[in-house]
């Protein structure tokens, strides 16, 4: 019966691609803009999905794909694909895209001259394809070094409204020594899935560990404390209490030298922590190896694997010397530009001189 009543939304999904107005009018008005809008000899990459698992996440995925290769200097083009095209009109986390400019073709015989190729098909790639990434929606890891796996990106918010790559005072003494904002909703953050599945403490769990180290400050207000200098041990901000504004996250988390990165609501790796990266804020994590290229404990963060040492680890942020705080942190920066600066990860997906490779979306969702 679950089998049916999923069959039956996912059927009603493909007619609402056809019938309802907004998608009509997206799939409508971006096939009119062609290829307009590029510039001349402006290097192409091209998007050819036809399955909707890549709008998943709410369009998370598409929109970072997307546009980490438009900071890479790409000039983005999409196959018209029903399925995947139209929902820019509909999805919020896609929709920022439409404001950048971009190509639509009808299909990939339109594309006269040399371009990079991303698509989910299995098709040969045409001749003009210079490079081909195929993507894949297995919940795998890679099992060579022509396999790449998806990173978790900023917020597309941030990235759409916020100046990056986020500029800050690598030198600065911070007034908050430990630092965390976001949501802690019972039930929602305190998820069986995490312990059993991927045997990890959940948000709940790891702020109730933490303040029995440090009793927690809870501002009353939301942004004061950001403009202060007042020094706290440990500064919780919890939103369904103290909502950060997101056009001041970062410059929240700039104010920290440690930020408590915990788990998402059903898996460990959460774009909290790829925000606190740019912002300078040292993570403590229980998940430092589901980031594609590891970070490192004692070198760009302070880890830990229970309660237990989840503690200890919080005595050791509490009494670091702020020489000590200054390496870690020059570590994060530089962990930052080599892996997650805006484009980074394109570069880095696209520097293999193999023509093609294998992107893996959902392999930070593997237990390891």
């Amino acid at each position: 019966m679950a089998n049916f009543g999923k069959s039956l939304e996912a059927a009603a999904r493909k007619v609402r691609l056809y019938l309802s107005p907004a998608n009509r009018r997206a799939f409508r008005d971006l096939r009119a803009r062609g290829l307009n809008e590029r510039l001349p000899n402006e290097p192409m990459v091209c998007f050819d999905f036809s399955n909707s698992a890549i709008d998943a996440v709410g369009g998370r995925y598409y929109f970072s794909l997307v546009r980490d290769l438009i900071d890479a200097g790409y000039f983005p083009v999409f196959t018209a694909q029903r399925a995947t095209l139209s929902t820019f009109g509909t999805s919020a986390m896609k929709s920022p895209l439409l404001k950048e400019r971009l190509g639509v073709v009808q299909s990939l015989d339109e594309l006269k001259q040399p371009y990079l190729l991303i698509t989910d098909g299995d098709s040969p790639a045409p001749e003009n394809a210079q490079k081909v990434v195929r993507v894949r929606y297995e919940r795998r890891r890679s099992q060579n070094a022509n396999e790449v796996e998806f990173p978790v990106f900023v917020h597309p918010w941030l990235t759409s409204h916020i100046d990056l790559p986020y500029t800050y005072d690598p030198n600065a003494t911070r007034p908050v020594r430990l630092f965390f904002g976001g949501n802690t909703e019972e039930r929602k953050y305190d998820q069986d899935v995490l312990r059993e599945l991927y045997g990890m403490l959940t948000r709940r769990e790891m702020i109730e560990q933490v303040s029995l180290i440090i009793p927690p400050h809870r501002p009353s207000q939301s942004t004061s404390w950001i403009d202060s200098t007042a020094a706290h041990p440990f500064l919780l901000c919890e939103t369904q209490h103290c909502k950060i504004p997101q056009e001041r996250w970062l410059d929240a988390l700039a104010k920290a030298d440690f930020f408590l990165a915990c788990p998402g609501v059903g898996m460990p790796l959460c774009h909290n922590l790829i925000e606190a990266l740019a912002a300078g804020s040292i993570p403590i994590l229980q998940y430092a190896a589901y980031l594609p290229c590891p970070l490192q404990d004692g070198i760009n963060c302070l880890t830990f694997t229970d309660e237990e040492s989840l503690r200890t680890t919080i005595k050791k942020a509490k009494m670091m010397s702020q020489e000590e705080i200054l390496i870690l942190r020059e570590n994060v920066r530089q962990y930052h530009d080599d892996f997650l600066a805006p484009g980074r990860f394109s570069q880095l997906l696209l520097e293999n001189k193999d023509r093609e490779r294998i992107l893996l979306i959902n392999a930070y969702r593997v237990p390891r």
